[in-house]
């Protein structure tokens, strides 16, 4: 149980491992807890310049690690992150002022496009986010409004023009009925349907139950209950689909579980919380009921070498109806990606004996 509540900012040993072992296993697989028998998280792969969505190379995120690989970024400042659970995903970047896209079941990337093909320019763009049949939803802060692409990734659509003034944080129903918006310097949530129209707002400033101190993103379990970062507040706020308040969780403060500067929230399958901590440079993992089940992070510069848990100011999270967990690692300009380690997970990818690194002692 101690190891279930560790935070990871010891898995920068990892970067020690390689003067601490003769040899190096054929592949080496990082997952959290570090050293369990029955891990729940492994980390998988980290997304900074173009070609990261063409390899596949077993041992190239050890050679990163080692500090043999320095790529060139292909993001200024991203911020949020969508997966559409398929292979592709999307990075917002308010640097570029673009939305990056990397599909890694075509081994390419691109960026999402006006209705003629060229890349759309759009002016702060913020939150993401994917309903089942692959469009996208994206959030533009100054412009006032979402913009709407479909899975090819071209401009089909605007939505709340008029109605919305900052929007922030993305949640879609999977049949993109619903989308709900945070509205940070509004302190509330706002609801469209399908074809634009407001039909519901939720909360105002306060911090009381239902109520909001610049709530930066918001998400959907398979039930259809909002879950809320209520960031200043410094915690989650949970309601069912008609914005009726049910619970919350979490408190500021440094101890594992709380949060000193919460960025984003994500909401996987299989019933977990995902929030980043970006003053503490770390994610943390509740049950939907908001018990804390995990902590993940450390602060890290990769300039010299990319480290599984080592992040610089963590922003958008994102994960996907696989159990697929995508991170923006701010400063450090690129995208983590790790996966909870679901029974079709495992199925596919088998712990063998020697792939597990364990950080130095």
């Amino acid at each position: 149980m101690t190891a279930l509540h560790k935070s990871v900012l010891l898995v920068l040993g990892i970067l020690l491992l390689g003067a601490c072992a003769p040899t190096q296993p054929e592949r080496q697989r990082f997952f959290w807890p570090p050293g369990a028998t029955d891990p729940r998280i492994e980390y998988v792969d980290f997304y900074e310049k173009a070609e990261d969505a063409k390899r596949g190379a077993p041992n190239r995120v050890r050679d990163a690690i080692l500090g043999k690989e320095r790529p060139q970024p292909l993001f200024d400042r991203p911020v949020d992150v969508a997966s559409d659970g398929r292979g592709r995903f999307y990075v917002s970047d308010a640097g570029t002022r673009r939305v990056h896209v990397l599909d890694l079941e075509r081994f390419a990337t691109g960026v999402l496009q006006d209705e003629k093909g060229n890349p759309f320019e759009f002016r702060l763009p913020h939150g993401l986010a994917v309903d089942g049949a692959g469009q996208v939803y994206v959030s533009d802060i100054h412009q006032h409004q979402i913009f709407v692409f479909g899975a090819d990734g071209r401009l089909l659509r605007s939505l709340g023009a008029g109605q919305l003034e900052n929007p922030a944080g993305l949640a879609v129903s999977p049949d993109g009925g619903r989308l709900w918006v945070a509205e940070p310097q509004q302190h509330r949530l706002s609801a469209l349907d399908a074809a634009g129209a407001l039909v519901q707002r939720v909360g105002r400033r306060g911090n009381g139950e239902g109520h909001f101190n610049y709530p930066l993103d918001v998400d959907l379990d398979g039930d259809g209950n909002l879950y809320v970062l209520d960031s200043l507040n410094a915690r989650v706020q949970v309601f069912d689909g008609a914005g009726k308040f049910l619970r919350q969780f979490g408190e500021r403060g440094t101890a594992l579980g709380s949060f000193q500067i919460p960025k984003a929230l994500a909401v996987d399958a299989s019933g977990h919380v995902y929030v980043t901590d970006a003053r503490a440079h770390r994610f943390v993992i509740f049950d939907l009921q908001g018990r804390h089940l995990l902590t993940i992070g450390g602060k890290h510069s990769a300039s010299g070498g990319v480290a599984p848990g080592g992040f610089l100011l963590p922003g958008g999270i994102d994960a996907d109806d696989r159990d697929g967990i995508y991170v923006v690692d701010g400063l450090n300009r690129m995208v983590h990606r790790f996966q909870y380690l679901n029974a079709q997970w495992l199925a596919d990818h088998p712990i063998r004996p020697g792939e597990a690194a364990v950080p130095a002692r």
